[in-house]
């Protein structure tokens, strides 16, 4: 098994069984500045700091045997994200902070009698400080 990540407990992997990996990783940055008005001329700009950083990203979740996988994986993400609680966010060998799940949003790519066999789930972090 090849880990390529992980946020908190939940895993990004390659392996024989199944494919949970991520891709479409989207990293923002907004500084922020206050603007002063002035009696003559233009307002002046004063920077103030930075706005926490949100994170986007596309989990694909294949299984590569006859069992799906899949169901268990999203239970698993449903659980990190009704925990709330800030997660280590780590994708290759960089560790990007402590984010929270805000949101996710699941497309079920191909179902069969009723189980998914494959999905993909769209993730919006926001940094935790």
């Amino acid at each position: 098994m090849m880990y390529q990540g992980l946020l908190g407990a939940f895993p990004f992997t390659v392996s024989e069984f199944e494919v949970c990996t991520f891709r479409d990783l989207k990293v923002s940055r907004e500084q922020v500045y206050a603007e002063h008005k002035t009696l003559a001329g233009l307002p002046r700009l004063q920077h103030t700091g930075r706005n926490l950083d949100p994170i986007s990203l596309a989990v694909q979740i294949v299984p590569l045997t006859a069992v799906s996988t899949v169901g268990l994986r999203l239970r698993a993400l449903a659980a990190v994200a009704e925990s709330g609680d800030e997660l280590p966010l780590v994708i290759g060998l960089r560790y990007y902070g402590l984010f929270v799940l805000k949101s996710y949003e699941i497309t079920h790519r191909q179902l069969h009698h009723g189980v998914t066999l494959a999905a993909e789930a769209q993730l919006s972090l926001m940094e935790y400080h």
